[in-house]
């Protein structure tokens, strides 16, 4: 029996969407907000979530978990140690350094997907997906 274990399947193989997922989370994380179709944000809203919760408890287990689900690219900004050495910012580092800490008094619901008029040419239904902002808990 499949009870309880629904998955988006997006018309891709298991391999092409594990991919697609994992530069859709990248770059979430790293532009804190993208535009997408429907089907694909309401997909990365339950992984971007259960990053944020990895993030939330920020042990070395955790970060490795979530580096199996997001790609650990710069983001373009540096950040700058306790010691004084500047260090390039990475997607992973933003998640458990800036990211997580915004959502501690926040039991989920980390994340909405708002629709935004059809796309262009093939009128596909587009959301645009983003972070909630922690004050509102």
């Amino acid at each position: 029996m499949r009870h309880k274990r629904k998955r988006h399947h997006l018309s891709k193989p298991a391999d092409q969407r594990n991919a697609l997922m994992r530069t859709l989370a990248t770059s979430f994380i790293k532009n804190d907000e993208i535009v997408t179709t429907l089907a694909r944000a309401k997909a990365l809203k339950e992984i971007a979530d259960h990053l944020i919760t990895l993030g939330k408890r920020g042990d070395v287990h955790a970060m490795r978990m979530a580096s199996r689900l997001i790609y650990n690219h710069p983001t373009g900004n540096v950040v700058t140690l306790d010691s004084g050495k500047t260090i390039p910012e990475t997607v992973l580092r933003k998640l458990f350094t800036n990211l997580a800490p915004k959502f501690d008094g926040r039991q989920g619901g980390y994340t909405r997907v708002i629709k935004v008029p059809p796309r262009r040419g093939d009128a596909a239904p587009m959301a645009l997906i983003q972070f909630t902002a922690a004050e509102e808990a």
